[in-house]
């Protein structure tokens, strides 16, 4: 037996009076997939980076996003800059993925160079007028801003309004340096579900005590609470009086519209990113910071990984469990608790929101 399929216009109306899901459809359909890619990942700011990762000229970040290969890189100016990386050649990739230092830009199938500011500067062997094919070959920008250590970019031609986009993000962490974190490690995870399986995932701690014990072990479940503002939702709770000082968390995560999670411990952070990469597939891309990255603090940093890195097999699984089930074809949709799944709720008005725009 299956259900029909679920009219996305009935449910594209966003209210904080919301208390049912979104339809099943929509966590499957190639058609919502790509309205989701044209005008969420590829219209809004996303905060692709932590500029720990960029820090002298020649430094670089790349991977894709929802389809889309991205690079930043630091120039000799010290300025930093974003291209699509896609060489003007035949659309290869100038920077394989990854981060790292690059003294030069150099396509990786037939070698064509660029500078920093993305203007091509050699064409080895091409023949013809090369100065000329120089002059008026660039790779394609991509806007960049700053919000201190956080590097956002935006892929759509025209960008909106950046300060508008940051909404409550910069009040949330008024009281939180970002800037004095360094580069630890890099963990990615392949995740069978679609992106907004897992965001729902996040946005809500409904699931701890069932999902999570060695979490739930920490925190004191009684006081956790989800806060929508705008664009941003915040994760408060307080640690349990007996784990205070054996807990790696400090009780704070803050969500971003759309696709990124700032984690905080005491001695760090984890910046999470929630990337799309097909109708029914997500990667977690985790970029681990510290205050202190010295010999002396391995051990310390290996256990707050190794705890993340639990949670987040933990989540993995679960959300794989949902998707299979929202693709199923029995369930369409389900009624959302009002003392725990606020989270979800305002997540879910933003989607509809970014669908019924898509359709104007």
């Amino acid at each position: 037996m299956t259900s029909p399929k679920a009219n996305p216009a009935a449910a594209e109306t966003p209210t904080s009076a919301n208390v049912e899901t979104i339809p099943a459809l929509w966590y499957h359909d190639a058609d919502m997939y790509e309205a989701e890619r044209e005008k969420i990942f590829f219209g809004e700011w996303l905060i692709f980076c932590h500029e720990a990762l960029l820090p002298e000229p020649g430094s670089y970040v790349a991977y894709t996003v929802a389809g889309r290969p991205v690079m930043v890189i630091r120039g000799k100016d010290g300025e930093l800059r974003a291209f699509h990386n896609v060489c003007r050649h035949r659309a290869s990739m100038v920077l394989r993925e990854g981060h790292g230092k690059a003294d030069v830009l150099r396509c990786i199938y037939h070698g064509w160079v660029y500078d920093s500011e993305g203007c091509l500067k050699k064409a080895p062997n091409f023949g013809g007028d090369e100065k000329s094919l120089c002059d008026r070959t660039s790779l394609f920008p991509i806007h960049l801003r700053m919000l201190g250590p956080l590097v956002f970019i935006c892929m759509a031609e025209n960008a909106p309004d950046f300060e508008a986009s940051l909404g409550d993000l910069p009040a949330a962490l008024a009281g939180t340096d970002l800037s004095g974190y360094k580069f630890y490690d890099m963990a990615t995870h392949p995740i069978a579900c679609n992106w907004k399986t897992y965001i729902e995932n996040y946005m809500e701690g409904y699931h701890i005590p069932a999902i999570h014990p060695g979490l739930n072990r920490d925190i004191d479940f009684a006081t956790y609470r989800v806060v929508p503002g705008d664009r941003i939702a915040r994760h408060e709770t307080g640690l349990r009086a007996d784990r205070a000082d054996e807990a790696v968390n400090n009780g704070l995560w803050v969500w971003v519209w759309p696709n990124c999670a700032l984690n905080i411990y005491k001695n760090g952070m984890n910046l999470e990113l929630v990337i799309p990469t097909g109708p029914e597939t997500t990667e977690l891309r985790y970029c681990y910071l510290f205050t202190d990255v010295s010999e002396s603090m391995e051990a310390e940093n290996r256990r707050t990984i190794d705890v993340s890195i639990e949670v987040t097999r933990e989540d993995i699984e679960l959300c794989e469990i949902v998707q299979k089930n929202l693709r199923g074809g029995i369930y369409d949709t389900g009624e959302l608790s009002p003392r725990h799944e606020n989270g979800v709720v305002a997540f879910h008005d933003m989607v509809r929101s970014a669908h019924k725009k898509a359709r104007l």
